[in-house]
């Protein structure tokens, strides 16, 4: 059975993207560096929670929603953070999915969720299958907790030094023991790679912390102090499902200095950010015809600003730009 998705992948990778004597070559061509433009600004489009289903007919405006999207802000960086493909086969529906992304030109990366090693392949097969594919910019990871842990550099507009930091975690899927609550938690092993690596980005930055932003998929405890907020922007309409167990990742990202803001999926029908001891917190908006909720079908976007703590966000849907929010650290 492991041979045979294995080749099902390689099958399926080959038709979607081309088998020729050079293909290595350009693909590499086609993977850019993430960088800041001359005005200064980096981009990032975030979709969440896209539940494609390769049998489904809403895929087809799940693509709409997407380019949709790409075509009115164009980002200089796709991030799906989260129960992506969630049926079977899923080397095909990540094939389909990636084509438009690979085809856009614009590099593109992936956090895992709790449902996207539920179908017919594991988070290192998807990795696996994912690595390589023009504009993909994610990785494996170190050999920690999960997979998927990784950082992305935001170079400055005319040199090669990180101005910013673009941290990406596995947030898993479910504990080994129910006692310990619906959802599982990032790992010790995982917060230690973040500090130890945040670290060394500072000490290289003449001890000053980059500016850097999270994303992963199931929300921290946190998010619940964020939701009782009046002057949080943006909707809650369900609780926040995040695991009971607070293995302390929001403590390193205020002891480490460097997280401005972090941005999950999960919860489809909240989609507020707000302060909580000077970072933010966020929800995506969620992209999935197939999946819950009555929220319009679209991404977070997520302005950063170059040599500054600083970042402009909104919610980008087929009906237009929303919930504007303007993030300064003190």
């Amino acid at each position: 059975m492991i041979y045979l998705n294995r080749a099902l992948i390689i099958i399926i990778t080959l038709f979607l993207f081309g088998c020729t004597h050079n293909s290595g070559e350009k693909k590499e061509e086609k993977i850019q560096q993430l960088r800041f433009n001359g005005q200064g600004t980096f981009r990032i489009a975030q979709f969440t929670d896209i539940h494609w289903d390769p049998s489904s007919e809403n895929n087809t405006k799940n693509l709409e929603t997407i380019r949709m999207v790409l075509a009115a802000e164009q980002p200089d960086l796709i991030i799906l953070t989260g129960d992506i493909v969630t049926a079977g086969p899923a080397a095909k529906g990540w094939a389909d999915l990636a084509r438009p992304l690979s085809e856009s030109g614009i590099p593109w990366t992936v956090t895992l969720g709790n449902h996207d090693d539920e179908a017919d392949m594991s988070r290192e097969q998807i990795f696996d299958l994912l690595t390589g594919l023009p504009g993909f910019a994610g990785t494996k990871g170190p050999d920690i907790s999960g997979t998927g842990n990784y950082v992305l550099q935001v170079l400055h507009h005319t040199s090669e030094q990180p101005a910013a930091l673009i941290w990406c975690f596995d947030s898993h899927g479910y504990p080994s023991q129910k006692e310990h609550g619906d959802y599982d938690w990032i790992k010790h092993d995982q917060i230690q790679w973040y500090r130890n690596l945040s670290a060394e980005y500072t000490a290289k930055n003449n001890q000053q912390a980059l500016p850097a932003l999270a994303y992963f998929h199931i929300p921290l405890p946190e998010y619940k102090e964020v939701a009782l907020q009046e002057d949080k922007t943006g909707r809650f309409e369900e609780k926040v499902c995040s695991p009971d167990i607070n293995s302390g990742l929001f403590a390193a990202f205020l002891e480490r200095g460097d997280v401005m803001g972090m941005f999950v999926g999960h919860d489809h029908v909240n989609n507020y950010i707000g302060n909580h001891l000077g970072i933010a917190l966020g929800y995506g908006q969620y992209t999935g015809i197939d999946t819950y909720g009555e929220f319009p079908k679209g991404a977070r976007i997520v302005e950063l600003r170059e040599g500054s703590r600083a970042f402009t966000t909104w919610i980008r849907t087929g009906e237009g730009k929303m919930d504007l929010y303007n993030f300064n650290a003190l």
